[in-house]
């Protein structure tokens, strides 16, 4: 079997082209000033439960507080047409609850849909638990309170797995313990 050898003038325009194409998370999205439909008093719109069995619940201003941030994507759950999500970054809230990065989640929608998440493939991946979509507030009839989005616009993921986490009316998310 012959293997081909990287010289070094053909190693470093070969790193060179992958780190072109490797873009830094923050790229992916844009933070967002405070938005005033989103911080006031409201009801528990998220429950999360780490592996140590303690709950937080979020209203939307709780959430919002995390800070927020936005992308515009494609939506399979929407005819792949792009729309504008606006919420806080998932990483935020598993930080806020003691989850593990590379964590596995169970998530838990309105209509019992239910689906677990391994976080460690998309570790770096900026997702959304979107409380607007296209400027308005999501509503258990158009996909909220809570949406969880994934910036297809700007990463590539497998559809056969990530479609699947695109949870809308999501109001569950539970740590796998041991991350299963």
């Amino acid at each position: 079997m012959r293997r081909a050898l990287l010289t070094p003038a053909l190693l470093i325009p070969a790193l060179l082209t992958l780190s072109a194409c490797a873009r830094p998370a923050s790229s992916l999205y844009t933070t967002v000033e405070a938005d005033p439909q989103l911080s006031g008093s409201g009801p528990v719109v998220l429950t999360v439960v780490n592996a140590q069995g303690r709950e937080f619940t979020f209203t939307r201003a709780q959430l919002a507080a995390l800070g927020l941030v936005s992308f515009s994507t494609p939506d399979p759950s929407r005819k792949n047409e792009a729309h504008e999500y606006t919420g806080p970054l998932l990483s935020a809230v598993l930080r806020e609850t003691g989850i593990a990065p590379a964590a596995t989640l169970h998530l838990v929608a309105l209509d019992k849909y239910k689906t677990d998440l391994k976080l460690a493939p998309i570790k770096d991946v900026p997702v959304i638990l979107a409380l607007k979509s296209d400027g308005q507030l999501l509503e258990p009839r158009n996909f909220g309170p809570v949406y969880m989005t994934f910036p297809y616009g700007g990463v590539k993921l497998d559809p056969n797995i990530y479609n699947a986490a695109w949870v809308w009316q999501l109001y569950r998310i539970e740590e796998r313990p041991g991350g299963t």
